[in-house]
């Protein structure tokens, strides 16, 4: 699917290919618009120009400051995966063309109907809970590291989503056993940094195990787009987290592994073989991840490029929100302030927002609030993320909606959808986290504020013994969450 198609496809239906916008349609627009212009700003094609190129006469491919004399390397492998990995790998074709010489990417699903290239295999793997065609995948990538020599150059194409998407359960553990763990860390508030910690410890690929699997490689170079605008430990973009960072050094170890399903409860519902291969390698080092200070991470043995990132989204939707009118303010952009990243579980998350745009408020203030998803799909729904403004309760009444229904279902994404308050976009074959939008518009005072904020919460999913889910996620959840919150003002 090339670029221009998916921004045909995202302007064709409504305002923007993002939903119908039912009331105060200026301001939603604008939101709509903001939140498009940010989604194309990360779209694989243009991250990637911004930092490779090949020169065919002097076989020069140049990324970044370094360069690599392709004259020199026999083959040429590519390998990865995410939710990315489709359209990356589709750019990475179009710049190397037959210089490739073989490959398989993990790509999400329907993805992998449409082919990129006769040297890359595509992969129909799942997300968030891995699947066969995934692991199928995974162990083929492992073949190709593993017979990569002094003449051969890796290219890693790496997204968010990839922890998912290129699961590989070690030996005595099955693919159902990975599924139960994964379904089981989705139960409580982890991080994601927790989260990767767990699978690194019985998934030979991650916390470096692609690189180390690829060790006599003449080179290897990781091509990657950011889903991690922070951790929990306060690290920017932390390459370790990063799809459990399957080609850098990772500090975790199976004692940080066990710790995260004990501290959260859940290390008695541990599939008994995941319980077994964590326990039986506590305190031995040979099948720990790859140690940070490895020589393998040298510079002359990888590079490691951050190609896109929430930043880079949120800096976007900064110089939209300017052209139509908006006084900017960017929260956690590029400052790596970790009280400004970090993201709460949802319900506190809301109150943190509160607590920036309160005191910026003035009486008769409109305020919308958008949360998005940059990958398209927010949690257990088909929607991106929805919009929300002073009005959006006093709206759901009047159809004889309960929100509180909505929101003790995990069910948001249906009752916006039902209000034409969605923001839908489908898959858009890129992922660097979340962005929520504020604006606060007075037409009155010629008043327009726009607030971004990037990063990425979590959702405390908590229902009645037995009950699944409804369709929500934590950008429709954080929304309806707000939605509340602004209803309040007009009492």
């Amino acid at each position: 699917m090339s670029d221009q198609k998916v921004k045909t496809n995202l302007s064709s239906e409504g305002t923007g290919g993002f939903g119908k916008p039912s009331y105060s349609r200026s301001g939603q627009a604008d939101a709509r618009q903001i939140l498009l212009h940010a989604l194309e700003s990360v779209f694989p094609e243009s991250a990637v120009r911004r930092h490779v190129s090949f020169d065919k006469k002097t076989q020069i491919l140049t990324v970044d400051d370094q360069k690599y004399n392709l004259a020199v390397f026999d083959k040429i492998f590519v390998v990865g995966g995410g939710k990315a990995g489709r359209r990356t790998g589709a750019e990475l074709v179009a710049i190397l063309g037959d210089r490739i010489t073989t490959g398989v990417l993990n790509v999400y699903q329907d993805q992998a109907a449409e082919p990129i290239s006769d040297k890359l295999r595509l992969a129909a793997a799942n997300h968030p809970t891995p699947n066969q065609a995934g692991m199928d995948g995974a162990r083929e990538m492992v073949r190709l590291l593993k017979s990569a020599d002094s003449k051969t150059l890796v290219i890693a194409l790496i997204s968010g989503g990839g922890s998912s998407l290129m699961a590989l359960p070690v030996e005595g553990v099955t693919l159902e056993d990975y599924v139960a763990v994964c379904n089981l860390l989705l139960t409580v508030p982890v991080t994601i940094d927790e989260i990767n910690a767990v699978r690194k410890h019985f998934d030979p690929l991650k916390g470096g195990g692609m690189r180390k699997m690829a060790k006599d490689a003449g080179g290897f170079i990781s091509l990657v787009l950011s889903d991690v605008p922070v951790t929990k430990t306060g690290v920017v973009d932390d390459s370790s987290v990063i799809s459990s960072g399957p080609t850098v050094g990772d500090e975790s170890t199976f004692e940080s592994a066990k710790k995260v399903l004990t501290g959260h409860g859940i290390w008695e519902k541990t599939p008994p073989a995941v319980k077994k291969y964590i326990e039986e390698n506590l305190g031995r080092e040979e099948n720990e991840t790859l140690p940070m200070d490895s020589p393998l991470l040298t510079r002359g043995k990888s590079q490691y490029v951050i190609i896109a990132n929430n930043d880079l989204a949120m800096e976007a939707a900064g110089e939209k929100a300017k052209q139509l009118g908006y006084t900017v303010r960017l929260i956690g952009w590029k400052t790596g302030s970790v009280a400004d990243k970090i993201k709460a579980e949802v319900s506190q998350e809301i109150e943190n927002i509160w607590k920036v745009v309160y005191p910026m408020l003035e009486k008769g203030d409109d305020i919308i609030l958008a949360g998005f998803s940059t990958d398209g799909v927010d949690g257990h729904s088909d929607l991106a993320g929805a919009i929300a403004d002073r009005q959006t309760l006093a709206l759901t009444r009047s159809e004889g909606l309960d929100y509180r229904k909505y929101l003790a279902e995990y069910d948001s994404a249906t009752l916006f959808k039902k209000m034409g308050l969605d923001i839908k976009t489908g898959p858009s074959g890129t992922n660097v986290a979340d962005i929520t939008l504020v604006l606060i518009g007075n037409p009155g005072r010629g008043r327009k504020i726009a607030v971004i904020f990037g990063g990425e919460a979590t959702v405390n999913v908590a229902l009645p013994a037995g009950q699944k889910p409804g369709f929500g996620g934590r950008n429709s959840h954080l929304t309806l969450l707000a939605a509340e919150k602004l209803d309040k003002m007009n009492d």
